[in-house]
């Protein structure tokens, strides 16, 4: 299942258009059974050239692959999360971020590997700045006739941790099947001509599978 934010774009669109600054976008502070988003602070304070650099999100439940190794319980995690950006704003833009918070999931207990720009394995580190993330892909697109940039992310995470025994580490990825609640936090933002520009938010689901 997923959330996507589109209205909000178009309504971003609609005021860059607009002459005035008596049109301002709406608030986004949507919740589903799956993800929910949020902007910081109170949206019609956010200015013109704040809301057009805010980046949106299209976001799934989050899958993650559980398999035990020996005395090693691993958890292999493609991230996949979609972004949106007016293409103007896209082009006046030198960097994209976006930050995976796991801290309130099972997974902040784990060690990981993942990949950088380079295709070099890091350990417990990975960049936020899209400009070095290799597994991405960025695409033109007309929504309702407003073209706008969709960014896809694939981050690869491996997860791992070894327990006293092979018993111990199956029974702890059975707890993991069993957990439907935890929520992975994404936020993005993006930086232009020395200004980092608000942020915006996404919680999605985690299901853990075999």
């Amino acid at each position: 299942m997923k959330i996507i934010f589109l209205s909000l774009i178009i309504c971003i669109a609609l005021w860059s258009c607009s002459k005035t600054n008596d049109v301002k976008p709406g608030d986004n502070g949507t919740k589903t059974d799956t993800t929910h988003t949020t902007t910081p602070g109170n949206p019609s304070s956010l200015t013109h050239d704040d809301s057009v650099h805010m980046a949106l999100f299209n976001i799934y439940t989050q899958k993650v692959k559980t398999s035990v190794s020996g005395k090693t319980l691993i958890l292999t995690y493609n991230e996949d999360a979609t972004l949106y950006m007016l293409a103007d704003a896209y082009q006046n833009t030198y960097a994209v971020h976006l930050k995976e918070d796991f801290k309130k999931t099972s997974l902040a207990a784990f060690d990981f590997t993942t990949i950088n720009g380079d295709g070099q394995t890091t350990f417990n580190s990975v960049d936020d700045n899209l400009n070095n993330v290799k597994f991405k892909t960025i695409k033109d697109t007309l929504i309702d006739g407003v073209n706008v940039k969709k960014i896809n992310v694939f981050k690869p995470f491996t997860f791992k941790k070894v327990y006293d025994s092979s018993q111990l580490a199956i029974d702890q990825q059975n707890l993991l099947l069993g957990k439907m609640d935890e929520l992975i936090t994404f936020s993005s933002y993006t930086y232009y001509n020395n200004k980092t520009y608000p942020t915006t938010s996404v919680a999605a689901y985690i299901q853990y599978v075999k």
